[in-house]
């Protein structure tokens, strides 16, 4: 009883931490927690990494909004690898923003504030970047969650690039990362398992994607799977643009679509099975349309 009184104090008192702009907990336990996780992965799970830094070096000092991709079916090796680059400041160290929905569950709210994830949410955001901090997004989120299939990869994006006029609020550099195998940890079900995915949404307010995992078996355990994260070089937004016009944020995001382009396709045969890597990556939108002059397209890279 006394450890539950204890745990609920902690609870309510990280509460704050969500959404504030600052480091959770010490930061020799994050490395610990961070660097175990890939141990499990990479020793228990088979499911080894590999990581290629920017061509181009970073700016130092410049602030910077990591744009990764895919979501997969549960952001598995995101998750349980890509923490290790936050925390130890490889390539650079950045706020990832999740959905505020995690942070409800128990134990693992504390995990995900210790490996720097942070409220998705905009003031958020915002907060960590008036704080001189780079962030991280995942712009397809829940929508492409819902997608989510083991034989293609899909890269999708809301219609009002949200994330982009984020950057160039702030003068943000965009930095694209692909997660190579994200989407393999998993069998996903087809079509009736993306329906049934957006079925619990709509009832629970969270996808709960059918998926089989390791032996065939339906958990969580990723199937063994070789893990390829590989950055491509950083697209300035330009100067801080509080209004932009949607002529301007489209011009940025064709500059960074060419870039993420790019990445995917140097890097797919080597890190994608055959048959994946034939399809290419498909481009989808979704969401309202905020005005005629933001096109949009379902094409394949």
């Amino acid at each position: 009883m006394l450890a539950l009184l204890t745990y609920a104090g902690c609870y309510w008192a990280s509460g704050r931490a969500i959404s504030r702009p600052a480091p959770f907990g010490p930061r020799w336990i994050a490395a610990l927690l961070a660097n175990f996780f890939t141990w499990l992965m990479r020793v228990v799970g088979k499911c080894p990494i590999t990581s290629v830094p920017p061509e181009k070096p970073l700016v130092e000092g410049r602030q910077t909004e990591v744009v990764w991709h895919p979501h997969g079916a549960y952001t598995t090796m995101c998750f349980m690898h890509c923490a290790q680059y936050t925390v130890a400041a490889q390539p650079l160290q950045w706020y990832p923003g999740v959905a505020p929905v995690l942070f409800k569950v128990p134990f693992f709210r504390e995990m995900l504030l210790l490996l720097n994830a942070r409220s998705v949410e905009r003031k958020s955001l915002e907060a960590l970047v008036l704080a001189g901090h780079s962030i991280g997004v995942q712009p397809g989120g829940i929508p492409e969650q819902l997608l989510s299939d083991h034989r293609r990869e899909i890269a999708l994006f809301p219609r009002h690039l949200g994330f982009v006029r984020l950057a160039m609020r702030y003068g943000l550099d965009l930095l694209p990362v692909y997660i190579f195998g994200e989407n393999q940890a998993y069998t996903t079900m087809g079509e009736w398992g993306q329906a049934l995915s957006a079925f619990t949404y709509k009832w629970l307010g969270m996808p709960l994607v059918p998926v089989t995992g390791r032996f065939g078996l339906p958990w969580l355990v990723p199937k063994p799977t070789n893990v390829h994260v590989r950055w491509g070089n950083a697209i300035s937004a330009g100067s801080p643009n509080p209004n932009p016009t949607n002529d301007e944020v489209q011009a940025v995001f064709d500059l960074y679509l060419a870039e993420l382009r790019r990445v995917f396709n140097k890097h797919k045969d080597a890190c994608l099975p055959p048959e994946v890597a034939a399809k290419g990556l498909t481009v989808m939108f979704h969401g309202k349309e905020p005005g005629a002059s933001l096109r949009t397209s379902n094409s394949k890279l």
